[in-house]
């Protein structure tokens, strides 16, 4: 009931929508060059927004242009458009012309303030923030960095916070006092779907291996899938995305010659490795949502995720995933060796049940969400 009254929602916006003109107007602000999970979140949601007619703009820093615009060349077929801008005079400018402007990062969160101080209040949008993770994490406590990171979700007064985990909302609350908003999540069906024809002559187990990101454990990760080519040899295909091998080698990472190494995927490229592969191996040592689980199940593949984080929104240890404690090697090694020690019939039954939780978020549901968000935000100032 309640998605047909969202669908029902989505409908009238598009019914009411006079000659073409938007409900509103909206910049997100992300300045990074792409591959990220929150960034193809903004992306995806975008172009779903943009599909419902609202006027939908990304403002990128010029210098990473043309690497944004080749991670992401569907936008070059969609509604929404890329700003370029190169310091906060540029930025600014393009922030006065929106009705609603959302933070990303906080980094952006401090550029977004720079602008906002420096208009006249009568030229002031509104402001949200679309809280990707938890970021006083990415740096030491107490740090200069830490502190610009938790004092991102306060810099801004009037700003609206919202995320889509659970997980994100509650840490932010405890630890910076401000309420976050709940959002629903994406998985772009579109490119991330089953192939139910595929007969492998082994089963295939992939791992997001990204040594430049701390958090997401690519020593562990390397580790297990090391301990994986040794314990099962060629009865199963191994392989790992995320990384190039120069950077693997850089971190001192030798990986055996058993493990496919598939490098940098852009977002249309990952959807194959998981559709090819019965088990995803996500080990890092926490998740703000676990996007690329989420998206492994859209694919028929069962996600080994970690316990601590958002993952729990979606996943159930031995129904449609495997929760672990990540920290330990034996509970990783458990988890394959159950999925891997199950029958064909077990396996396919979790696997249908990753299917149909998957189907549960779509980015029409998401972009959604965000609409109600988004009005109940602009009518407030009227």
């Amino acid at each position: 009931m309640l998605l047909n009254k969202a669908q029902a929602f989505g409908t009238k916006l598009e019914a009411e929508r006079p000659n073409g003109s938007s409900v509103f107007s909206l910049l997100f602000v992300l300045p990074v060059k792409g591959t990220s999970g929150g960034a193809n979140s903004v992306i995806q949601e975008s172009m779903g927004l943009s599909r419902l007619g609202v006027d939908v703009n990304i403002a990128i820093v010029g210098s990473l242009y043309n690497e944004f615009l080749a991670n992401y060349s569907e936008l070059q077929n969609s509604r929404v458009k890329l700003l370029e801008y190169g310091d906060i005079n540029a930025l600014r400018s393009h922030i006065s012309n929106h009705d609603l402007v959302c933070a990303t990062t906080n980094a952006s969160v401090y550029a977004v303030k720079e602008c906002i101080d420096r208009l006249p209040s009568e030229e002031r949008p509104r402001i949200a923030y679309y809280v990707q993770d938890y970021e006083p994490l990415f740096y030491p406590v107490d740090s200069k960095e830490w502190v610009r990171a938790i004092s991102s979700y306060t810099a801004i007064p009037d700003a609206t916070l919202f995320a889509k985990s659970n997980w994100i909302r509650n840490i932010v609350y405890e630890n910076a006092g401000v309420k976050v908003a709940a959002v629903s999540p994406s998985v772009d069906h579109d490119i991330f779907f089953p192939d139910f024809d595929r007969r492998p002559s082994h089963l295939a187990v992939s791992a997001m291996l990204r040594p430049r990101t701390p958090r997401r454990a690519p020593f562990r990760t390397a580790r297990v899938m090391e301990y994986l080519s040794e314990i099962y040899g060629g009865a199963i295909d191994l392989k790992v995305f995320g990384s190039e091998e120069e950077d693997l080698k850089f971190a001192g990472i030798n990986l055996s010659p058993k493990i496919d190494r598939m490098g940098i995927q852009r977002r249309w490229e990952v959807p194959h490795i998981l559709r090819t592969s019965d088990l995803f191996l996500d080990l890092s040592d926490y998740q703000a949502f676990g996007r690329t689980a989420l998206e492994s199940m859209a694919c028929g593949c069962i996600p080994i995720v970690p316990l601590l984080g958002g993952a729990q929104d979606f996943a159930i240890n031995g129904y449609n995933a495997y929760l672990v404690d990540t920290r330990a090697d034996d509970c990783i090694l458990g988890a394959v060796s159950e999925f891997l020690g199950l029958g064909a019939d077990a396996r396919m039954a979790m696997r249908m049940n990753a299917l149909e939780t998957a189907a549960q978020y779509t980015v029409r549901k998401a972009v959604l969400s965000q609409v109600r968000l988004f009005q109940n935000l602009l009518e407030s100032t009227n």
